[in-house]
């Protein structure tokens, strides 16, 4: 299971809130897949990939908004996980059948989950807080 500890949090509440969204979406995934459910797969990751998208959006219009300097980077990476969203989507159409499908989504939701909030989010968390402080965010 995922779960954000306090050292993942944005500080930032409707980004806060959006990522546990997804967590708990890859967390459904995950349970359903232990659970021998499965084939729910082929429903929950069309849930994660629209609520994917729509946090790209939120979060890159936060960052144009606040004129964070690296947003054509980060927009770059969001456009890098989209593709990643499409390989999830054909492991989660296979994953009532197929083991290693099911092993595949597993990994992939949660690499995708720890790589867009660790690896690329954590690196405007400082710069987000210091907008917030002078009412810019």
């Amino acid at each position: 299971m995922v779960e954000l500890t306090p050292s993942f949090l944005m500080d930032y509440e409707s980004l806060d809130k959006e990522h546990q969204a997804l967590a708990d979406i890859v967390n459904l995934v995950v349970e359903a897949i232990d659970g021998d459910d499965a084939g729910k797969c082929k429903t929950l990751l069309p849930e994660f990939v629209k609520a994917a998208k729509r946090h790209f959006a939120n979060e890159e219009a936060l960052l144009v908004k606040i004129g964070y300097p690296n947003v054509k980077k980060h927009q770059k990476h969001h456009r890098s996980l989209n593709t990643k969203m499409d390989h999830m989507i054909e492991f989660a159409n296979m994953a009532g059948e197929n083991q290693l499908a099911r092993d595949s989504l597993r990994r992939e939701l949660v690499f995708f989950l720890m790589d867009d909030i660790i690896t690329t989010d954590m690196d405007f968390k400082a710069f987000i807080e210091e907008k917030a402080k002078t009412g810019e965010a």
